[in-house]
């Protein structure tokens, strides 16, 4: 009796447990979802977006035989989506409340608009993330270096998310 006791209460602690990730999930997708959020998962959201971006651009669409292939071309947003290299990227990932489906843009996802803009050789490309329609929103930018900057508008406390006086 003491085991059968136990192996219940253990499956009703999963249970409970999966229940409490999946309202954890849902929460932080209606989060990231709103055009007004001003919140750390949507900030998370867009750095995850930028990370996913250099990566495929800089790694997996320009790789051959595990080597960078200078002479491989940066691609626009509208190829960049549908290749196979970026999916590849996309799939090994990790983003609390699973992958989320990308649009031609520019609102690649809700509340987040996307600038990519590639050099007419190919060679170079600059990237721009922020909120929609926000006056005090972030943004975050980045390039083929990698690296990854955030700005917000001058005059703006973006932690509350209003002007400054």
């Amino acid at each position: 009796m003491k085991r059968s006791e136990k192996i219940i209460g253990l499956l009703v602690s999963m249970f409970l447990l999966a229940v409490a990730v999946q309202v954890v999930r849902a929460a932080a997708q209606a989060e990231a979802s709103s055009p007004s959020s001003n919140s750390r998962a949507q900030k998370m959201l867009a750095v995850y977006i930028v990370r996913l971006i250099n990566t495929a651009e800089v790694v997996d669409c320009r790789a051959t035989g595990g080597k960078i292939d200078e002479e491989k071309k940066f691609l626009p947003w509208d190829e960049l989506l549908n290749a196979p290299c970026f999916q590849q990227a996309h799939s090994r990932s990790f983003i609390v409340g699973g992958h989320p489906g990308f649009s031609l843009g520019p609102e690649i996802v809700p509340g987040l608009e996307l600038r990519l803009v590639v050099s007419a050789d190919g060679k170079h490309y600059n990237l721009w993330i922020g909120q929609k329609a926000e006056t005090c929103g972030f943004a975050f930018y980045s390039d083929e270096r990698g690296l990854i900057y955030e700005g917000k508008p001058i005059g703006c406390d973006t932690e509350k998310g209003h002007e400054k006086p």
